[in-house]
């Protein structure tokens, strides 16, 4: 009975796995619809503007993940090793923990050029190497990030890596807990503490080398405790062993009090508005030595432009609001972050908002003028398979007949019209996600 039990659990196993296979993505989409349950050595590349949607508990066991997005909410991400102890590497990717959605880390874990985002009450978990090169790995909103291992364990941040604990609301309570492992910080990185009410926590010294090479280069061990920093009388918080509260910057000289932030932001929203802009809103609830705001645009969440700069208030103690309209947004992804400046030049990242539009291409209708009927050729219009809904309007705005259609190679859309009055009409394509496209028709007689 149990010989035949572990045949139809391994049967059941093979059934959801795949083994050393490379997928390569070139549409947004759903993990489910693109990579098994299960992948073990898998290479996965996304192309630069993909985003990869999370929808169910997955596991990657010896996973490559290269470029492009990946989005979680409220799901369960493994990152594990199979067979010998391997590493798993993300490359240029990033990744967006939101709701309840959490990255367990049951092996080495490499990231380089990449940023791990998690919001809301999302967790990170790692229990092996953590190496960070030029990345960077934000904890939002009332997330974590808990490290465990021993002392031979190390966290690595290199080339200015940063792992930020809040972003300067003061509503946030995320928190980096290292029981156990070593943190070892090169070349200008750090752990920033956003407020108040964010933590770090080790009792354990952490090593800083001024090179990201440390051979031939003097490193300094610095303790994080019996700190008074933020915390006793006037705070919310008694001070305690080992607890580093913000904000403060635990860095080269040690933990130290950090430079007040220029603006403490709360609210910040992205809308995908009917006519295809995107309205960005946010307010602050107190800026101290503000200089300005420069709102940031990036297709990919890697590479990012200057968009527009808000002269902000300077000195205020009461909440601010600000809006801004992107009034021509990429086609596809949208990715916003404010860059907060103070007078003297220095500046923190809000975060990061993504929003998805696109026109609908493709799209085709003959004949035109029409007379009896007019037909629609969705063609390759956005992603095969999608439902997309087709309307014939009149001028007037009237809905004179509606259709539902699922996109892909040679769907054909068909009104018939000889009972409407000649005349200029409109055909609309409209996609679930807001996209939509309208062409005039002639009806003649």
């Amino acid at each position: 009975m149990t010989r035949s039990i572990n045949i139809l659990f391994l049967m059941t196993l093979i059934s959801i796995s795949a083994f050393g296979k490379t997928y390569t993505i070139s549409a947004s989409g759903n993990w489910s619809a693109s990579i098994p349950t299960t992948c073990i050595g898998c290479t996965i590349n996304l192309d630069n503007n993909v985003v990869l949607t999370v929808d169910q508990g997955v596991t990657c066991m010896n996973c490559t993940i290269d470029g492009g997005s990946i989005t979680d909410n409220n799901q369960a991400m493994n990152l594990q090793y199979s067979g010998a102890v391997t590493t798993t590497y993300f490359h240029s990717t990033a990744l967006n923990v939101s709701g309840t959605g959490s990255l367990i880390v049951n092996a080495p874990l490499s990231l380089t050029n990449t940023t791990f985002t998690f919001n809301n009450g999302s967790t990170i978990t790692t229990s092996y190497e953590v190496d960070l090169t030029s990345s960077t790995i934000n904890l939002y909103d009332a997330s974590s990030m808990t490290s465990n291992g021993g002392a031979s364990t190390p966290i690595n941040l290199k080339a200015k890596s940063q792992i930020n604990v809040g972003n300067g609301s003061e509503t946030s309570t995320s928190s980096f807990i290292v029981s156990g492992p070593t943190l070892t910080l090169y070349d200008k990185s750090s752990v920033t503490l956003g407020n108040e009410n964010n933590y770090y926590s080790n009792w354990a010294n952490y090593t800083y080398y001024p090179s990201v090479n440390a051979n031939g280069h003097a490193s300094k061990s610095n303790s994080t405790q019996n700190n008074s920093i933020s915390c006793g009388s006037g705070h919310p918080h008694s001070c305690a062993n080992p607890f580093v509260y913000g904000p403060s910057i635990i860095g080269s000289a040690g933990a130290v009090t950090n430079v007040p932030l220029p603006i403490v932001l709360e609210d910040f929203t992205a809308a995908l508005n009917n006519d295809k802009t995107i309205t960005l809103d946010w307010n602050t609830a107190m800026e101290v030595n503000s200089s300005h705001i420069t709102i940031q645009r990036s297709a990919d969440g890697q590479n990012w432009d200057d968009l527009a700069t808000i002269q902000a208030k300077g000195n205020s103690a009461i909440t601010t609001a600000y809006s801004f309209i992107d009034e021509h947004p990429l086609s596809g992804n949208n990715f916003y972050r404010l860059q907060l400046v103070d007078i003297d030049n220095s500046f923190t990242y809000s975060e990061e908002k993504v929003i998805r539009t696109a026109t609908i291409g493709a799209v085709s209708f003959f004949p035109n003028p029409a007379r009896d009927y007019v037909n629609v050729s969705l063609g390759s219009a956005l992603r095969n398979g999608e439902t997309v809904s087709v309307r014939l309007i009149s001028l007037g705005g009237q809905v004179m007949q509606m259709q539902n259609a699922t996109t892909g190679a040679g769907t054909v859309v068909s009104f018939r019209v000889s009972n409407y009055a000649a005349g200029v009409y409109i055909l609309q394509v409209a996609g679930q996600d807001g996209t939509q496209e309208s062409r005039e028709l002639v009806i003649g007689r």
